[in-house]
């Protein structure tokens, strides 16, 4: 959790204000309420993305390349490159601890907790 509150801002600075998902104080009913905003303000269009599996499916060194602009703490870098290596284990009802299933694409997304870092590249601010 330390390092949460460390990264965060540094990263939440990067993100568009449109941009809801794994965001602190920002929740479904949040993205729903400026939906209904543009839809009254006469806008029509609506951008989706579908995120299937994700988070098993990204490229490591190419996220640790962006997050080194960003953080030069090498017990940091340290630290997320072991969170990236980590096995998943999850607990079933019955006190019995395996790694998710394969159809399970939430699975890998708690894992990371609430940390916008890994949706990053899909939140950015568009450069001028």
């Amino acid at each position: 959790m330390a390092v949460v509150l460390i990264l965060e801002p540094i990263f939440e600075a990067d993100f568009c204000e449109c941009s809801y998902g794994f965001r602190p104080g920002r929740k479904a009913h949040d993205a729903l309420e400026s939906i209904r905003e543009n839809l009254k303000a006469g806008r029509t269009q609506v951008y989706d993305a579908d995120l299937k599996a994700y988070f098993d499916s990204i490229p490591h060194d190419k996220l640790m390349a962006c997050v080194r602009m960003r953080v030069s703490d090498r017990n940091v870098l340290g630290l997320i490159r072991m969170w990236l290596r980590a096995p998943i284990i999850e607990e079933d009802e019955q006190g019995k601890r395996e790694p998710p299933k394969k159809t399970d694409r939430n699975a890998t997304a708690s894992r990371y907790g609430k940390t916008s870092l890994f949706v990053l590249p899909l939140g950015l601010r568009a450069s001028a």
